[in-house]
C-alpha cells in the first residue's frame, strides 16, 4: 500500500483496516485458546493445566461468543455519530469500558483494542479541543493495561497459559504471531496519524486555493461591477443625450423655421406673421411639455396624453403651421397594441426625420406614409429638399438607429434627390391590456 495514495483517498480506509486486523487478532486469541483447551481435554492434561492456572478458564463457546458480542458492540459505537458533546464524552467512556473488558478476557494478551479507541477520537466529530483532553488519558490507560500492573489485581488465564498445551517451538511460533500481529496494529496507527496529517494538510491547501481564488473572483467581479456601473453611465447619458436632442431639438427647429418666415411675412402680410407666432407659441409650449416628459420618464408628453396615430398626427399639424411645409401623411395601420418601446421608437423616428428635414433640407413638401406589413412597421419620409448624395450620419440620425437597434430593426437613408428614410421595426404581440401596462 503506498502510504501517499492512501492519503488522499482520507484515513477512512486506514481505519477500516485497523478494524479487521483486530477482529482478525481476537479471532485468533479465541481459536488458539478453544484449541488448546480441548486438546488438552481429550489428552487428560486438563488437570493438570487447570493445577497451573490461577483462575477456573470461561467455557471456550460462552469465551468467543463474549468476545464477538463486546467487538460488535465496541464497533456500533465507534459508528455512532453524536452531535452533543455530552454524548460523545459517555459514547467514549462505553469505548474504554468495552475495550478493557475485551483486553480481560483475552488474558492481557492483547491490549490494542485500546489503539481503536485512540484511532476513533481522532478520526470521530470530537472537537479539536476535546480530541486532546480525551486522548491524553487513553494513552495513559493503555500504557498501564500494556505494562501488566493490572494482573496484580485482575487474576485471568492469559495467552500464554494455553500456550502450555503445544510444544515449545509450536508455542514459539504461535506466540510470535500474535506479537506480529500486534506489532502490524501499532505500525497501522502510525500510518493513520500520518494519512491523517498528510489528509489535513491537504485539505488546508485545498481551502488556501479556495480563498485565493475567491479573492481573484471578487478582485473580478469588483473590476467587473466598475465596469457595468461606466458602461450604465454611459448609456444613460446617450439616452438622455437623444431625448434632449429629439424633444429640445426638434421644438427649436420649428421655432427658427417658423420665426424666419415670420421675419418674412412682418411687413407685407402682419396678420400672418401674428399667426404664425401663435403657431410658434404652441410649439414651444409643446417642447416644455415634452422636456418635462423627458425628465419625468423620458417619453414623449403626447404619448402619455393621447395615443400614437393621435401624437402624431399633433405633431405633424404643428409642423406645418409652424413652418408652413406642405405635409402628406398616411397611414394604412390603427397603430394599436404595440408596447410602450415600440411606440416610442415609432414617435421619435418621425421626430428626428422631420426635424432633420425641416433644418437641413428646407423643403417645401415632406411626404410621410406608415404601413405594417405582417409583423413589421414600415416607416417612410421623403422631402423635396437639397438632400444630401455625401452622407454622414450625425447626431439625429445615430440616436435613431440606436434606438431602431434596441427593436432588431432597420434604418435605410437616400440623399439622392430629396432626402428619404424608410425604418422598418419588427413587432411584437401584444394584447391591449400587455400595451397598456408596458
Amino acid at each position: 500500500m503506498n502510504l501517499f495514495d492512501v492519503s488522499r483517498k482520507s484515513p477512512e480506509r486506514v481505519w477500516k483496516l485497523m478494524q479487521h486486523l483486530n477482529l482478525l487478532i481476537l479471532l485468533y486469541i479465541t481459536v488458539i485458546s478453544y484449541h488448546a483447551i480441548m486438546g488438552m481435554a481429550r489428552s487428560n492434561s486438563a488437570l493438570l493445566f487447570l493445577k497451573t492456572i490461577p483462575v477456573l478458564p470461561m467455557e471456550s463457546m460462552r469465551f468467543a461468543a463474549s468476545v464477538f458480542m463486546l467487538y460488535a458492540g465496541l464497533l456500533i459505537l465507534f459508528h455512532l455519530d453524536m452531535e452533543e458533546e455530552g454524548m460523545n464524552f459517555i459514547k467514549l467512556l462505553l469505548e474504554i469500558i468495552v475495550s478493557v473488558m475485551l483486553s480481560v478476557l483475552c488474558g492481557m494478551a492483547y491490549t490494542g483494542i485500546l489503539i481503536l479507541v485512540m484511532t476513533d477520537i481522532i478520526h470521530g466529530g470530537y472537537s479539536r479541543k476535546n480530541k486532546i483532553g480525551y486522548l491524553i488519558p487513553v494513552i495513559i490507560l493503555y500504557m498501564v493495561v500494556d505494562s501488566g500492573i493490572l494482573n496484580l489485581w485482575i487474576r485471568n488465564v492469559s495467552f500464554s497459559d494455553y500456550l502450555v498445551f503445544y510444544n515449545p517451538r509450536a508455542a514459539g511460533i504461535l506466540q510470535s504471531i500474535l506479537n506480529t500481529m500486534q506489532l502490524v496494529n501499532i505500525v497501522m496507527f502510525i500510518i493513520f496519524l500520518v494519512v491523517t496529517l498528510r489528509y489535513q494538510m491537504d485539505k488546508t491547501e485545498r481551502i488556501m486555493r479556495l480563498n485565493e481564488e475567491l479573492t481573484v473572483a471578487n478582485i473580478k467581479l469588483e473590476e467587473y461591477s466598475r465596469t457595468s456601473a461606466e458602461m450604465a453611465q454611459m448609456q444613460e447619458r446617450n439616452r438622455l443625450a437623444r431625448e434632449i436632442h429629439d424633444t429640445i431639438g426638434h421644438a427649436l427647429t420649428g421655432i427658427v423655421t417658423g420665426l424666419e418666415a415670420c421675419f418674412v411675412l412682418l411687413d407685407s402680410r402682419p396678420d400672418l406673421a401674428r399667426q404664425q407666432m401663435k403657431s410658434i407659441q404652441n410649439v414651444a409650449r409643446q417642447g416644455m411639455k415634452d422636456v418635462r416628459s423627458s425628465v419625468r420618464a423620458l417619453r414623449p408628453d403626447a404619448l402619455e396624453q393621447q395615443g400614437l396615430r393621435e401624437a402624431i398626427e399633433g405633431m405633424v399639424d404643428e409642423m406645418c403651421r409652424s413652418t408652413g411645409i406642405l405635409f402628406e401623411y398616411t397611414c394604412r395601420d390603427d397603430l394599436t397594441n404595440l408596447a410602450q418601446d415600440e411606440e416610442n421608437v415609432v414617435y421619435r423616428v418621425l421626430q428626428e426625420s422631420i426635424t432633420n428635414s425641416v433644418r437641413h433640407g428646407h423643403p417645401s413638401r415632406i411626404i410621410i406614409s406608415i404601413e405594417r406589413k405582417e409583423h413589421l412597421l414600415e416607416i417612410k419620409i421623403e422631402d423635396n429638399g437639397a438632400g444630401c448624395e455625401d452622407l454622414h450620419r450625425g447626431f439625429g440620425l445615430t440616436h435613431m438607429q440606436e434606438r431602431l437597434d434596441m427593436l432588431g430593426g432597420s434604418l435605410e437613408t437616400d440623399g439622392r434627390d430629396g432626402f428619404r428614410v424608410r425604418a422598418l421595426i419588427p413587432l411584437r404581440m401584444h394584447t391591449g391590456e400587455e400595451n397598456h401596462h408596458d
